[in-house]
């Protein structure tokens, strides 16, 4: 018989090393000998919530701009030298962070630390090179505009939302992408771009002890400097039922329901997750069977988003035009069964499994372990993730059932 050896569902806090620069950089160091490579993980604490009106989407140009060049590698080079050392590169931009990473064989680690810290304190964002790639970025912004679930979605935020960010178009639109400067991306660059506002998170078959040796030789000399913050307004919106219907050149008609929620760290968070996956998560859930066997959408799915500071929890459709009215109607209709009748325990339970499964996967290879470490230390202590799992996993059918009567009222719906 072979054994299988299940991975722990919780990283040993022993096994994580932590250290704080004198500069403010954190960086965290977690030996994983499972497989020969390594993960590096720079986490940046700004993103399009950190934008003002003046420069949306900035965020994300700078994101493609990273990787660019610095004094010493040329346009190019950072991508040819990973790759030349095994490995590759990945960014991503959202609302309330940036992240930049790398995968390489475990023997690469000091060659991509070095290129990591290059890039990290040294784009030089020259400008031919931005003008080119803002050509780039535009015809992506124009592809996302026909690209009718992202439409829609962005419709959503925008028509919860009176006041916040989270209402902006996010990655912005050729007008304001076309006003963007150099300056305006230095700027940027140089105040966010800031130690103290940056996780390093590192995963894999290294010395820990040699890892955070270079770390220090690396980015230690990095200025310490205060990073400034132009919070945008905060939402005062009443709750009130908000719609809006859009028309356009689509074979497939998308509905999306949305409700305001609460910030990634609220106590309710972890039982509305568990709610959007008992409704939308498997061929077991609610709306998979109340809408997909009824052959009424194409696809239908919830989940709960809790970017930093607000929450949104979203169900969405996509199905014929000729199906929508029953659609929408049976899905509005699960939401009400939900809430008038309460959960079942072993809905729970099977909703539980599922997010236990995902978490396992997630950290089942060294990047998701990096993301996992940086991703929470940016809330505060990479070990809230723990507390966050542990509060899934000891949810209730009555607190899920308490939570969906507060949230998913008609009154806050859009």
């Amino acid at each position: 018989m072979t054994s299988i050896v299940s991975r722990p569902v919780s990283l040993d806090p022993a096994s994580v090393e932590r250290e704080v620069l004198p500069n403010g950089l954190t960086v965290l160091v977690r030996r994983d000998d499972s497989a020969p490579v390594v993960a590096i993980v720079t986490h940046v604490k700004a993103g399009y919530f950190d934008e003002t009106d003046d420069v949306v989407g900035i965020a994300h140009v700078l994101e493609h701009m990273y990787f660019k060049g610095t004094p010493t590698r040329g346009v190019g080079v950072i991508a040819k030298e990973t790759k030349g050392n095994g490995g590759y590169l990945n960014a991503s931009t959202i609302y309330d962070h940036t992240v930049y990473y790398t995968v390489l064989p475990a023997s690469g680690l000091v060659a991509g630390l070095e290129i990591q810290a290059d890039a990290y304190a040294n784009s030089v964002i020259d400008a031919g090179e931005l003008a080119r790639e803002l050509e780039v970025i535009i015809q992506e912004a124009k592809r996302k505009t026909d690209n009718p679930p992202a439409v829609t979605t962005e419709t959503l935020f925008e028509l919860l939302h009176d006041r916040h960010r989270m209402r902006r178009w996010r990655i912005g639109r050729e007008p304001e992408l076309r006003r963007l400067t150099r300056d305006d991306l230095v700027r940027f660059y140089r105040n966010f771009y800031r130690p103290s506002s940056t996780i390093l998170s590192i995963v894999g078959d290294i010395d820990v002890t040699e890892a955070l040796r270079h770390v220090r030789r690396l980015y230690g000399g990095l200025e310490s400097a205060p990073v400034i913050r132009t919070p945008g307004p905060q939402e005062t919106g009443h709750d009130r039922f908000r719609y809006r219907e859009l028309s356009g050149d689509i074979a497939q008609t998308q509905i999306v329901f949305g409700w305001r929620t609460q910030p990634t760290m609220h106590d309710d968070t972890p039982v509305l997750d568990l709610a959007s996956n008992i409704l939308g998560s498997g061929r077991a859930s609610r709306l998979y069977r109340a809408v997909r066997e009824r052959q009424l959408a194409a696809s239908v799915n919830a989940y709960n988003y809790t970017p930093t500071d607000l929450g949104v929890f979203v169900i969405h459709a996509e199905m014929p035009p000729t199906s929508v009215g029953q659609a929408s109607g049976a899905i509005w209709d699960q939401v009400r069964v939900m809430r008038d009748e309460g959960i079942a325990a072993q809905e729970v339970t099977r909703a539980q499994r599922v997010f236990e499964s995902r978490w396992l996967r997630h950290l089942e290879s060294m990047e998701g372990q990096a993301t996992h470490l940086a991703e929470w230390e940016a809330l505060g202590d990479w070990q809230l993730g723990d507390r966050y799992y542990e509060r899934v996993t000891g949810a209730t059918a009555e607190s899920v059932s308490e939570a969906v009567r507060e949230y998913l009222v008609p009154d806050r719906a859009g």
